[in-house]
């Protein structure tokens, strides 16, 4: 969804360019036809170029700014980022700088500036980065693709699961046994960890409360070695009871929202719920993607809460984190809500998460709490294995572009039906959970 905005934004900056040549890069060109016709280009012409292929003469170093246009016989590399503020992130300067770098050097023309587009359109001038810093970046980057061993760390799962190396780094970092794979091993704690010599979780899980050194690691020694103790053995380490409520009716609760939270025109497009009784049926309570459809779509969510509260006055709204607690609050007051339903949600008891609860009674040899990890770690399957919350805003923003009703049904059954397997996840270890009483 993020590339459709990106190429649109760019399309439309390139549709406003007189005499543009390319793009250069993606025309059916080798690599090296691309470098050579784009250097032709700018040596030989005063076109300004679109995607150009800028590569070294050694074939290590190369560049695709979106633009490269020009200022009098001087160059201009001007790049498209979505963000608001590009500028303010390094990695986005030294982009826009390293392609100035390599034309200048293909080229012999000046640079006259660096420019990105941001997702308002609008074009920021950004200062470069210092040749000398360039330079040490570019060393770096050849010495890690040479021989030289990769860096010694992990970022923090949430960070590092959408990288492109994710697998190939926490793969072997799990086989190793290593600490950072451990939820409740930050950075820092992973640092002071290694000063007094644990490397891997069997050794974390061997140590005593008391025997280490610095007082941070003393004082979180419960969560680091009940944890550990987990990884090493592959088991759960139980903390607690459960304590799921019995005799209570569980609703099986789950919203699908847009990633641009309140400031999208419907916030929330899917409202998904499963009462269990007897075999529990999936109702998914669908917008029709307007404001109108959004303020509909929340009056019928209302009303099944309240019918199901008249048939089940016990029932209890089970839920994974926090999202679906405060999108209740924030619909409540975007729209309202009869003070029946509010008293009764807002009640003590009446919505719990269970992630929460999870995460207070027991720990486990998972790289992350995610109901992602621990359905199937519980050997639950999503019918969908490309599926999760990002691939669900993304069919809502395709749904939304069509003009074909079929197609935006489809795209939206699809979400309907991500979202029944998230309850069924949770249903999945809830029964787990509950078969620990005691």
């Amino acid at each position: 969804m993020l590339g459709e905005r990106s190429r649109t934004l760019e399309e439309q900056i390139a549709a406003a360019i007189p005499d543009l040549a390319g793009p250069v890069q993606g025309s059916g060109l080798s690599f090296e036809q691309a470098a050579a016709e784009s250097v032709r280009l700018l040596r030989e012409t005063s076109r300004p170029v679109r995607r150009p292929l800028l590569a070294s003469a050694d074939g290590l170093r190369s560049a695709t700014p979106a633009f490269i246009l020009r200022d009098g016989e001087a160059l201009v590399i001007r790049d498209v980022r979505l963000a608001h503020r590009p500028g303010a992130r390094r990695d986005n300067r030294v982009r826009v700088a390293f392609a100035g770098q390599l034309a200048r050097e293909l080229t012999g023309l000046p640079v006259a500036r660096l420019e990105i587009v941001n997702g308002l359109g609008e074009v920021v001038e950004v200062e470069p980065e210092p040749d000398d810093e360039l330079a040490r970046l570019s060393a770096r980057t050849l010495e890690l693709l040479g021989a030289a061993p990769e860096p010694d760390m992990l970022l923090a799962h949430s960070h590092c699961q959408h990288c492109d190396h994710y697998a190939h780094c926490w793969d072997r970092a799990e086989a190793e046994h290593r600490i950072e794979v451990m939820p409740a091993v930050t950075r820092a704690r992973a640092e002071m960890l290694r000063a007094e010599g644990v490397r891997t979780f069997h050794e974390l899980a061997a140590r005593a409360p008391g025997s280490f050194a610095r007082r941070e690691l003393r004082e979180a020694a419960p969560a680091l070695l009940n944890e550990a103790r987990a990884f090493a053995t592959g088991a759960p380490v139980w903390l607690r009871d459960p304590a799921l409520p019995r005799d209570r009716t569980p609703v099986w609760f789950d919203v699908e929202s847009d990633a641009e939270g309140e400031r999208a025109e419907v916030p929330v497009y899917l409202w998904g719920l499963a009462v269990e009784k007897g075999e529990p049926r999936f109702e998914p309570i669908l917008s029709e993607l307007t404001p109108e459809g959004d303020a509909d779509a929340w009056r019928r969510f209302v009303a099944r809460a309240l019918e199901v509260f008249r048939e089940h006055p016990d029932a209890v709204w089970v839920h994974w984190h926090h999202a679906e607690p405060m999108w209740l609050d924030r619909y409540i007051a975007r729209h309202g809500a009869p003070a029946a339903f509010v008293e009764r949600m807002r009640a003590p008891g009446t919505l719990l998460d269970l992630h929460h609860r999870l995460e207070r009674c027991v720990r486990l040899p998972l790289r992350s709490t995610s109901v992602k990890f621990v359905a199937p770690w519980l050997g639950f399957r999503w019918s969908n294995p490309d599926a999760d919350a990002a691939w669900s805003t993304a069919q809502l923003h395709r749904a939304r572009a069509t003009k074909d009703p079929a197609e935006r049904q489809q795209l939206l059954d699809e979400v309907a039906r991500y979202n029944a397997d998230d309850l069924w996840a949770m249903r999945t270890v809830w029964r787990w959970l509950e078969a620990q009483r005691g």
